[in-house]
């Protein structure tokens, strides 16, 4: 590989964890598994929040949503990202990079040139369900393109950003013959009562008053979407091996959150802190780096993006405070004291502010205005089906997942009046 590599991170939007053929075979997504084969494929990657913008913030600067003001969508009332944050386009292009943004953006207006790129295309606040698909396209144009006209005198960054999966679910025509609608599962937790659960869980899924047979259909649609952001992938890894750059360039493909689907009765993302949607894809090429292990189950977050893709490209990346997963690639075993931490405050159901952090054995959510807390045995309960906060035969365990949570609070800054406050005060 090149002394400088170029880098290429794509990202989609509400994609969970495990839509992709290489962790789920009912998902067709070819490009995606081969890049997984080639590459190291983290199966224990967390966002920060399950929502657009903050979410985002994350991958920019490598900070948590409530450091980086986002606290919900930019439009709601937060505004742009803050261009005094760091930010992995401007150290990128402060390493003589040429840096270049096209797609999905969702962190103001205006403001991607002093946050480091120098290039864009921007869908400022995404467009989605089957316009999405529609912005997507010009999205891979623009990439597609800046990959064959660059002169190649400076190493790129280059990031396409699309829309896809983000619902409103329908059926992509171009992929419906990949998957079968009467025969795709729906998730084991689906008639989950929520009854040891926050009361507005229960709302929710109230709300979406879902059956087995609208559940299949979404998954179904849901496949047909993620087939054809995996024909946006192929496309890009194409147009690198025909530049004669597959070698010389770092690729990471991953998304900011995911998708309920139906798991717990409810659909699409925000509020809740399920797997589902806390839990992201993951996947890391560097060409002349190999790990240990091809696939990754260690904890790692979202806020590890920026320090990653400049340790990747073999930059100094301290200014990010997240770290690098390319530490994991020298591991035969994840750590054991291995944990992320995430939180929320306000999605389109409403504000239900909450912190939370998971272990390899538990996750634990503090509620800062509902009740009761969430406490999940998730080595013996991976789906999380049962609550035992509050359970005494977990209080030792409960009250040490708080005391780290509220530490990891204070060391980053949090602030409970903020967090609790109307969002966009």
């Amino acid at each position: 590989m090149a002394d400088r590599p170029n880098v290429m991170l794509v990202c989609t939007d509400q994609h969970p964890w495990y839509g992709l053929g290489a962790v789920d075979g009912s998902f067709a997504t070819p490009h995606l598994d081969r890049l997984a084969d080639r590459g190291t494929l983290f199966t224990g990657c967390h966002s920060t929040y399950p929502q657009c913008s903050p979410a985002r913030s994350s991958i920019v600067t490598g900070r948590y949503p409530h450091q980086t003001g986002m606290e919900t969508l930019f439009t709601w009332g937060p505004g742009g990202l803050d261009t005094d944050l760091p930010s992995v386009g401007r150290a990128f292009g402060d390493a003589g990079y040429e840096t270049a943004y096209f797609g999905r953006w969702d962190l103001g207006r205006d403001n991607v040139e002093r946050l480091g790129w120098e290039t864009h295309d921007l869908d400022v606040t995404g467009t989605p369900g089957p316009r999405g698909r529609d912005r997507d396209t010009r999205t891979l144009a623009e990439s597609l393109r800046f990959l064959t006209d660059r002169d190649g005198e400076r190493p790129f960054f280059l990031t396409a950003s699309f829309n896809l999966p983000h619902p409103p679910y329908f059926e992509d025509g171009s992929f419906a013959g990949r998957s079968d609608r009467d025969v795709v599962s729906i998730p084991e937790t689906f008639d989950d009562d929520l009854s040891d659960r926050p009361a507005f869980h229960r709302e929710r899924a109230a709300e979406f008053d879902l059956d087995e047979p609208a559940v299949r259909e979404v998954n179904y649609l849901f496949r047909t979407m993620v087939s054809r952001v995996d024909d946006y992938v192929g496309q890009l890894l194409d147009a690198l091996r025909r530049a004669d750059l597959r070698e010389e360039t770092v690729v990471v493909f991953t998304a900011d959150h995911g998708d309920m689907l139906g798991a717990h009765g409810l659909l699409r993302k925000g509020v809740v802190a399920y797997d589902e949607i806390l839990r992201v894809p993951l996947v890391v090429d560097v060409p002349d780096r190999e790990s240990r292990r091809e696939r990754v189950p260690d904890l790692v977050s979202l806020a590890a993006l920026p320090g990653t893709l400049l340790d990747a490209a073999g930059l100094e990346h301290g200014l990010f405070d997240g770290g690098s997963v390319l530490d994991a690639f020298d591991r035969t075993n994840p750590p054991t004291d291995e944990r992320v931490f995430f939180e929320h405050k306000h999605a389109h159901w409403g504000q239900h502010p909450y912190r939370g952090v998971r272990t390899r054995e538990w996750k634990f959510v503090e509620y800062l205005e509902d009740s009761p807390d969430e406490l999940y045995h998730v080595g013996e309960d991976p789906r999380e089906t049962t609550n035992r906060s509050g359970d005494a035969e977990c209080e030792e365990q409960e009250s040490r997942l708080r005391e780290l949570v509220r530490e990891w609070w204070d060391r980053t800054d949090g602030d409970e009046g903020r967090w609790t406050a109307p969002a966009g005060r």
